[in-house]
């Protein structure tokens, strides 16, 4: 898992990098300028010429330092030095009197008139942006605004020294005018706005460099990792050539309605395909008929249910006695009945639980109830379900969902899937986790039971809580993905079913 920080974070690594080891913050200021050179020479080789422009403090010194770099390769390029001699300081006003000595091009543009600027960007080819780096603490106004948002009108492909100027390491928020950039260089490890939106959608692709910052250092400053496939495939079980169906678990999915048979069977069928040694589908009389058509491989136990095609609270305890785990809410129904079974269920039942949809719902405002748990408990909402688990609006969720995901993990013990574009992975113990697989396919009826059967499955299969969550949601967003070629719109849930043992088998692969 790559160790992903924050601006606080980043600083610290770099002070123990740098006061504690002893290696030079000079050196490390020209490692990341050679990272940048790099990007800059290979992949916009035709570009021909190219402006740096530089601000105040180590980011507008690393790009002064590229500068210089890009002159020794024989590259046309200029640098525009929007601030003054005097705010350049320590290891950045080295970096201003080495290019003035090697002789590269400098034009000096710190008062308001843009002029300068106008006339570097007319002749770019690319553009480096050391404006800002990571320490920026408030929103760009005035002329620093002026520039972001002319850099953006140029039409030219920007490459951002770190993170593109305007945003902040701190945060993956957009605060303001921020640049747009085609490639995003930074050093070390990512920093939260180049993997969670919307900030990410600034950095355009994130080259990650190497630049002496030693890993352990790195690692022991995260709190946030970004989910890579070798992840996936260590967790992922082993399925030795004499294993039999009970090696692998039985989940039991609570689910469907007279209906809503759909839900349950799409939780089912994901359990199957993913590999569950045994599934049974718990659900309203009415439901049983479609569910047996669509899902053959699974069991189905039928509970009795009222006129509105609910299932009652009661006659879950034979189906309870044979499981391993248990996935509650597709499709369940809302209100008094469906409510007393959820209620009976997490009074009688200690082992794996995790809960979706309908199953939130009847959870909203109450997420103490699930406090002492021993055994993995995963939940699944989206935005609005956090939201009415937290009593927070919709709105707050979005604007902080890994606060609310920790929130709602501190208040109910349970590992928290926040599901959204860049799902996280949220618990009381080790990394949170930030997926990076998925697509706007993903946005279609069904797909959240398809990741409710995942997680159940895999919890089933001897998964914690957090690997069966941040597996699940790996493989998921991955089977969209490949599906994409046949569904470039919405995938429906069914077709990621599909694509499932693809992306498990990728999973597999890279297994370390």
């Amino acid at each position: 898992m790559i160790p992903v920080l924050g601006s606080a974070q980043m600083r610290e690594a770099d002070r123990i990098t740098i006061h504690d080891l002893g290696l030079p913050g000079l050196v490390l200021m020209e490692q990341a300028a050679g990272a940048v050179t790099d990007v800059v020479a290979e992949r916009f080789r035709d570009a021909g010429h190219v402006v740096v422009l530089c601000g105040p403090g180590n980011n507008g010194g690393d790009g002064l330092a590229c500068a210089r770099q890009l002159l020794c390769r024989g590259v046309d390029v200029e640098a525009l030095v929007l601030v003054e001699d005097s705010a350049l300081r320590d290891d950045a006003a080295t970096q201003l009197g080495l290019a003035r000595r090697y002789g590269v091009p400098l034009r000096l543009a710190a008062g308001e008139d843009l002029g300068s600027l106008d006339e570097a960007l007319a002749g770019a080819g690319v553009v480096v942006d050391a404006l800002f780096g990571t320490g920026l603490d408030r929103p760009l106004e005035g002329r620093w605004a002026e520039v972001v948002r002319r850099v953006n009108a140029c039409g030219r492909p920007v490459v951002s020294v770190d993170v593109p100027s305007g945003l902040s390491g701190a945060s993956p928020a957009v605060p303001a005018e921020a640049v747009e950039a085609a490639v995003t260089v930074t050093f070390g490890a990512p920093k939260l706005p180049h993997v969670l939106p919307p900030a990410c959608w600034r950095c355009g692709e994130v080259a990650i460099s190497e630049i002496g910052i030693p890993p352990w250092v790195l690692d022991a400053q995260a709190t946030l990792g970004l989910l890579e496939v070798e992840d996936v495939g260590g967790w992922l079980p082993l399925r030795p050539l004499d294993a039999h169906k009970g090696h692998f678990g039985h989940l039991l999915v609570v689910a469907g309605r007279l209906g809503r048979a759909g839900a349950a069977a799409l939780a089912a069928r994901a359990a199957v395909v993913m590999g569950t040694g045994l599934v049974t589908v718990a659900t309203a009389e009415g439901a049983v008929a479609p569910i047996q058509a669509l899902v053959p491989e699974a069991m189905v136990d039928a509970l009795p249910d009222g006129p509105d095609g609910a299932v009652r609270g009661d006659g879950l305890e034979d189906s309870l006695s044979r499981a391993t785990a248990v996935a509650v809410g597709p499709g369940l129904g809302t209100g008094d009945r469906p409510g007393r079974l959820l209620d009976g269920l997490l009074a009688s039942w200690s082992g794996p639980l995790v809960l979706d949809a309908d199953a939130l719902t009847l959870l909203a405002g109450r997420l103490e109830a699930l406090q002492g748990r021993a055994a993995p408990t995963v939940l699944t909402p989206h935005p609005g379900e956090l939201g009415r688990l937290l009593g927070w609006s919709t709105e707050r969720v979005v604007a902080d969902r890994r606060g609310a995901a920790r929130e709602a993990a501190s208040r109910s013990g349970a590992v928290v899937l926040a599901k959204g574009v860049r799902t996280l992975v949220v618990g009381q113990e080790g990394w949170d986790i930030v997926n990076p697989t998925g697509s706007a396919g993903l946005a279609a009826g069904g797909s959240g039971d398809v990741l409710t059967g995942l997680v159940g499955s895999l919890l089933a299969q001897g998964l914690g809580a957090r690997e069966a969550a941040a597996a699940g949601a790996w493989l998921h967003g991955r089977a969209a993905e490949l599906a994409g070629d046949r569904y470039p719109g919405a995938v429906p849930a069914s077709v990621v079913i599909e694509y499932l043992p693809a992306a498990e088998a990728e999973a597999r692969e890279a297994r370390p």
